[in-house]
């Protein structure tokens, strides 16, 4: 595959993930205008959030199954138009807290399926000794989409209002459609693990989809709680804004950093292991810190905290490539669930308690997450390489 349709397909499965998600961390990111106006309070927004990711949980295996029938560019193309119209509908039918629900839970259905589908057209379609470099860019699509709904607060939420910024986001959607290839490209991945690595049983799998369950709080508690952490901090609403857009950037320069580090010979999942266990003092360091120290500590917690997704997915695609779609499900299942049942949990200790404690709470999460990758590492380490 040439090098300008390698890059065309990067963005493409960079922009996928990034539309199924912006509406989500759009909420996030404007709730200090959505919150009043249809009221509601933290745990709201967690619950709201929460369901968004559980629906994808629930949906992320089965559409990864169907993916892998039916193939990326088909499940792309579905994905794109339905995630446009979805979100433009927000603007005029979320007059309730329970009609932004549910039209973010019908988004949530979709986004099960882009995660797979550009997994499967990225191992399928480069060069698998750059497969952490690959998967890093490729998760650039969350961090992309919390940088998007930051950079909306002082560029159209705060002009035009949070609706506004909801249709803007739809016209968004509908661009990425011509990216999507009309024939199926030339295969350029091998098959079967790449770099003589070990295979990963189903028992691992199901390990790590439990390490991005804990590794995913920490994503919740930045896309979703963030701004309001940091106008209570002191932060007007714009600073607040524009330090998500920062750390969201610092998160994907980290992915892309780490897989460099990664595709000139150490592990992923060593890697993994080390942005876990660093994000984790990261976030305890985050109640302890004010003003400029705060900015400082919240971009490094971007960066470690939430800077781990590709090495996990290229962790997960390098045991097998062919089946990437069906088998990097497992784990995003993971992340959906802990994107899921954490922004309600968090929620709930930022109103009964503080945001600092919800930083603790996430830093914790953190550590386990880290504890029980090195159990999967110690585990591939006794098995023979395939």
């Amino acid at each position: 595959m040439g090098s300008r349709l390698q890059v065309r397909l990067l963005a493409l499965c960079i922009l996928v993930v990034t539309i199924s998600t912006l509406p989500v961390f759009l909420t996030g990111a404007a709730f200090f205008q959505i919150g009043p106006e249809l009221g509601l309070g933290p745990v709201g927004l967690g619950v709201i959030t929460g369901a968004f990711f559980l629906t994808a949980a629930a949906a992320s295996a089965p559409l990864g199954r169907w993916v892998q029938r039916v193939g990326w560019r088909r499940a792309m193309r579905t994905n794109v138009v339905a995630s446009a119209v979805l979100t433009a509908l927000v603007a005029p039918l979320a007059s309730t807290a329970w009609s932004l629900g549910l039209l973010l839970i019908a988004s949530a259905v979709m986004y099960g399926s882009s995660n797979p589908a550009a997994n499967q057209a990225l191992a399928l379609h480069t060069d698998p000794q750059r497969s952490a470099t690959v998967f890093g860019l490729k998760h650039a699509g969350i961090p992309a989409s919390t940088l998007l709904a930051g950079l909306a607060v002082p560029v159209v939420v705060l002009r035009a209002g949070w609706r506004a910024a909801f249709l803007l986001s739809a016209l968004v959607a509908l661009l990425v459609w011509f990216l999507i290839p009309r024939a199926e490209p030339e295969a350029k991945a091998a098959p079967g693990p790449s770099r003589g690595g070990r295979a990963l049983a189903r028992s691992d799998l199901r390990r790590l989809a439990s390490v991005a369950a804990l590794g995913a709080v920490a994503a919740a508690a930045l896309g979703t709680f963030l701004v309001s952490a940091a106008i209570e901090s002191g932060l007007d609403e714009a600073e607040a804004g524009w330090l998500q857009f920062a750390g969201s950037g610092a998160s994907i320069g980290a992915r892309i950093a780490s897989g460099l580090v990664v595709d000139r010979g150490h592990g992923s999942l060593s890697g993994l292991i080390v942005l876990l266990g660093a994000g984790s003092l990261v976030f305890l360091a985050v109640p302890l810190s004010m003003g400029v120290l705060f900015v400082v500590v919240v971009m490094a917690a971007y960066a470690t905290g939430w800077g781990w997704p590709g090495l996990m997915t290229a962790t997960v695609v390098d045991s097998d490539r062919n089946a990437a779609a069906s088998r990097s499900a497992i784990t995003q299942a993971g992340v959906f669930f802990g994107a899921g049942g954490a922004p309600l949990v968090l929620g709930v200790v930022a109103e009964r308690w503080s945001f600092d404690h919800m930083w603790l709470l996430v830093a914790g999460c953190l550590a386990v997450g880290a504890v029980l990758a090195l159990s999967v590492a110690g585990r591939r380490s006794e098995q023979p390489s395939t």
